[in-house]
């Protein structure tokens, strides 16, 4: 089919390239067992909560789900202290970040991000005829919020922050967010995509749900993908103040969230045990892999998700490929133009000390700079 045909603003997006999955790796490859490190999802799956409660789901399939994911929204503002109606459910955080884009984006808006982050900001912005304006990160790969706001005219409608940031794995500190808040011009909403925002281990962080309740002009992105082990199921959702909520609602499709996704969400909020042993494993994890690939020569940089960002001094691409022929997938940055990064997810011990030994393995272990 001719692109003549194509909507014009489609001919300017890439496809959006996810891991490898299993089964091609396996076919490709001809192996029995892959390991996956490279989509940041939970190594231990869902909770067996959550399970009971999708089986049980299931055999009412043939109905269609509640609309707006009533019960899930209202499960969300007990626990955040917001109002049902502050919430949106939908498929998954990609499929909010193309609501949000969709509600808020006319042709010639700009939408403000740094980079490297989520692809997705780019993706809705050109598809709906919106500008991107790109600001590179500091130098320690945090987003640069003076940059942003020196970015920031009449134009301006959305600025996409993703906190904890993909593919980074870094921080914003709050006083520095809140005072970035504080000079927000009421023309434009800022975004907070916290998909990985359960994993900063600092006491009292506050997050897109404290600055919703002082009034500033924030929605927050969240979903049960990382932490909950759901990412097969696509369920995440945004809050902010209902005024926010409503345009987005507005152009959210009827059934967004199947009758699966809602009951298995439902159920890992109430298995805080579960939640807990995932985040200590993910801890204990990080420390353990961080030691062992710094003693490989390699670069790690403070993460504060379920991943980490290696600097492996050479090309990231080769690694990916070596390590893939011994059965492990993980990330390499190229895409984002950090052709000596990689990207990687922090699985069970078991997995992470099968990382380890094949990258000895296959002679990667450089001199430490």
């Amino acid at each position: 089919m001719s692109q003549d045909l194509w909507r014009r603003s489609g001919r300017k997006l890439k496809p959006y390239i996810p891991g490898k999955a299993i089964e091609e790796v396996k076919r490709e490859l001809g192996l029995d067992e892959i390991i996956r490190l490279a989509s940041n999802e939970n190594p231990f799956g869902p909770s067996p909560k959550a399970v009971q409660a999708m089986q049980l789901a299931l055999q009412e399939s043939q109905l269609y789900p509640e609309p707006t994911g009533r019960e899930l929204r209202e499960k969300l503002a007990g626990i955040y202290q917001l109002a049902p109606d502050q919430f949106l459910v939908a498929n998954g955080g990609d499929n909010v970040i193309t609501l949000i884009g969709t509600a808020y984006i006319n042709p010639g808006d700009e939408v403000i991000y740094c980079t490297p982050t989520f692809p997705a900001y780019r993706t809705i912005t050109l598809l709906m005829e919106g500008i991107p304006v790109e600001i590179p990160v500091t130098e320690d790969y945090t987003y640069d919020l003076d940059g942003i706001l020196a970015s920031i005219n009449e134009n301006t409608k959305l600025i996409f922050i993703c906190n904890p940031n993909n593919p980074t794995g870094t921080i914003i500190e709050e006083d520095k967010l809140e005072a970035f808040l504080k000079q927000i011009p009421s023309h434009v909403i800022v975004v907070l995509d916290e998909a990985y925002v359960e994993f900063i281990n600092r006491e009292g962080y506050r997050t897109g749900i404290d600055f919703v309740k002082e009034g500033y002009p924030v929605i927050f992105i969240r979903t049960f993908s990382k932490l909950y082990g759901l990412a097969g199921t696509r369920i995440g959702y945004v809050a902010g103040n209902e005024e926010y909520i409503e345009a987005i609602r507005a152009v959210r499709e009827p059934f967004a969230a199947n009758r699966m996704a809602q009951a298995g969400a439902i159920a890992a909020l109430d298995d805080i045990e579960y939640k807990q042993k995932s985040l200590q494993e993910n801890k204990r994890e990080a420390e353990m892999l961080i030691k062992e690939l710094s003693a490989l020569g390699f670069s790690v940089t403070e993460t504060h998700a379920n991943f980490l960002f290696v600097d492996v001094k050479e090309d990231g691409m080769k690694l990916s490929d070596a390590l893939m022929r011994e059965g492990i997938l993980i990330r390499p940055c190229a895409a984002w133009g950090l052709h000596t990064y990689v990207r990687i997810t922090i699985g069970t011990a078991e997995q992470n000390k099968r990382l380890v030994n094949s990258l000895r393995k296959i002679g990667q272990k450089l001199p430490t700079s």
